[in-house]
């Protein structure tokens, strides 16, 4: 070997070996030095008072200066308790941080771009750098309305209201809900029981329903399979299959709708969406649409969208339609498909708003300590769901359903045009047990002079009977809230 190469592979060697020898030392013998440094990282961040998180007005999350003596001069604290900590999340000296505390975090510390200038200046003055407020979409009042409704059934359940013409969600509430403030206590002990507490509690309320889990949407899918038929050329004036019992191809199971309420053998669409025919939209998609019109309009709707809002949401999915038989059940919102509240309530608001969907959004602006605009979160469209040909005639389809004696008649109020569509589900295949079953609606409100508009969407799971009727009450009386501004 080249001499000149043999001495520089002993010279390599010779670093590698110290190298090694180093991060040895580090991990084993000498990790005491960098935990310190670790803690003094710490100290400091709880030397300064994080950023709030506001609905609105209202603090949903807040530092507050401990007792004196204490190890930490701040400590966090969520005055509003259950109604938003599927929102805020937590912010631990712990476990980190979740939800809005964590996407934001780089607000809340006061480490964003958005205060270089108030940084450069801390490093003259020698004053520490405090965090930023993020201000959120919600109506503090339509979010604890929401809550409450739902905690009022006694069941799980989610609510999501919607404006459409800019996506801003003015209350996304989750039942049972959780209050953070053990959870991000500066005191181990508290921190750990809390903690301990919300994995062992009935419901997982430390799942948010809205956005972190689907379900089946029943007779809700209807709204995408009926907006399909329109957008491959149909009308809502067509005449199609009814009928009380439908065998779909390459099986024996029949299915029926909830009550024998379709007993002609063809109704106008209309009046079998206003119905709620299992056996129209069954055999619709195994007659009249393929899996790709199916598919295609679910994703067009948003099916398949991680949305984030900046939260991140389950996708929802249609599952395996290839089928004639899987379709058929898939298209009253059985078999595989699944759909989070967010994305039941995004598909009403596309319609109450012509076709086109605006990404839905829960921050509305970053500020100063002192409550001065640093930033605001702009609305953007997230395209088109369906033509405004197909819009206006599902808008028709819909007020059906709550103006004219449909199933949904419970969410409609004095003052608005309302048009929405109930939903029934089972609990999917292999569940325990004989569970109750669910009840959706998802649906929209205009003003009488059409210059206000909401949507939304209202899941109770497990509820029983008459579920839908319940979820239209509740989606109702929250609309006529949000349009009064109450």
């Amino acid at each position: 070997m080249n001499p000149a190469l043999r001495r520089a592979g002993m010279v390599a060697l010779i670093l590698l070996g110290a190298l090694l020898a180093q991060v040895t030392w580090v991990q084993f013998f000498n990790h005491a030095e960098y935990d310190a440094v670790n803690n003094r990282t710490l100290f400091e961040e709880y030397e300064v008072p994080r950023g709030q998180i506001l609905a609105g007005d209202t603090v949903i999350a807040q530092s507050l200066e401990t007792p004196e003596g204490a190890a930490y001069d701040y400590y966090r604290d969520y005055p509003e308790g259950d109604y938003f900590g599927n929102i805020t999340g937590f912010k631990s000296m712990f476990r980190g941080a979740s939800a809005i505390e964590e996407y934001e975090n780089d607000v809340l510390n006061g480490s964003s771009s958005l205060f270089l200038l108030d940084e450069i200046g801390s490093t003259f003055t020698g004053e520490e750098q405090i965090g930023g407020n993020v201000v959120l979409t919600l109506d503090a009042d339509l979010q604890r309305t929401a809550y409450d409704a739902i905690a009022e059934t006694g069941v799980i359940g989610g609510a999501v209201v919607i404006d459409p013409r800019t996506g801003r969600i003015l209350a996304e509430a989750s039942y049972p809900g959780w209050n953070p403030t053990d959870i991000a206590s500066n005191d181990p002990d508290v921190a750990n029981a809390a903690w301990a507490e919300l994995l062992e509690t009935e419901g997982n309320p430390g799942e948010d329903k809205t956005r972190s889990n689907f379900y089946p949407p029943g007779s809700t899918f209807k709204t995408i399979v009926a907006s399909a038929y329109i957008e491959n050329g149909g009308s809502a004036d067509d005449m199609v299959p009814a009928g009380n019992g439908y065998t779909a191809p390459d099986t024996e199971h029949e299915i029926t709708n909830s009550s024998d309420q379709c007993p002609q053998e063809e109704l106008t669409l209309r009046e079998a969406f206003k119905r709620s025919c299992n056996t129209t939209f069954a055999r619709m998609c195994v007659e009249e649409l393929s899996e790709d019109d199916i598919t295609e309009t679910a994703a067009a709707y948003g099916f398949g969208e991680a949305w984030e809002t900046p939260l991140d949401t389950e996708p929802s999915k249609t599952g395996d339609i290839s089928e004639d038989a899987f379709r058929a059940q898939a298209c009253i919102g059985q078999q595989e498909a699944r759909e989070t509240v967010l994305q039941n309530a995004i598909i009403a608001a596309a319609i109450a708003n012509g076709g086109e969907i605006m990404a839905p959004q829960v921050v509305s602006e970053i500020t100063d300590p002192d409550g001065e605009t640093l930033e605001r979160r702009g609305e953007e469209s997230a395209g088109r769901a369906v033509s405004g040909s197909t819009a206006e005639q599902m808008q028709e389809l819909m007020e059906a359903v709550t103006e004219e004696g449909g199933t949904g008649s419970s969410a409609n109020f004095s003052g608005a045009t309302v048009g929405g569509k109930t939903g029934t589900s089972e609990h999917s295949t292999g569940a325990e047990g004989s569970e109750a079953e669910h009840g959706w609606f998802h649906g929209w409100a205009m003003s009488e002079d059409g210059d206000e508009s909401v949507a939304v969407c209202v899941f109770l799971n497990s509820y029983g009977p008459g579920a839908s009727a319940k979820a239209a009450e509740i989606s109702g009386d929250l609309m006529e809230q949000a349009l009064s501004g109450d």
